[in-house]
């Protein structure tokens, strides 16, 4: 099994990626709403919403986090294990972790 990157990875998201849109230099006020932005050489006026200026501090905020929710060594160590044939795989394991998963999943589901 050869573990790839996706075929189709999300641009403008992760760590060292800005946002690519026009508007990225808007400031939000103290009340949630936005400022308007100009285009250097332009005349036009863009501002954006309290939602999407709170949607593009939560796409800075992950895009900082986001490397460190995966172990870069753990995964590296894995891939080699497989490589090499000495990954043990425990099937019992795997079934009994999905149905205490599919349990969760019909138990909360029948509480609400």
């Amino acid at each position: 099994m050869k573990i790839e990157p996706p075929a189709n990875p999300l641009t403008g998201v992760g760590a060292g990626k800005a946002p690519t849109d026009r508007t990225t230099a808007a400031t939000t006020s103290a009340d949630g709403t936005s400022a308007p932005v100009a285009s250097p050489g332009s005349d036009a006026n863009v501002s954006t919403s309290a939602l999407s200026s709170e949607m593009r501090a939560l796409q800075a905020a992950l895009a900082k986090t986001g490397s460190a929710d995966i172990d870069v060594a753990k995964v590296a160590a894995i891939k080699q294990a497989i490589s090499e044939g000495k990954l043990a795989i425990d099937p019992n394991k795997i079934a009994d972790g999905l149905i205490a998963t599919a349990r969760d999943l019909l138990s909360s589901q029948s509480k609400s």
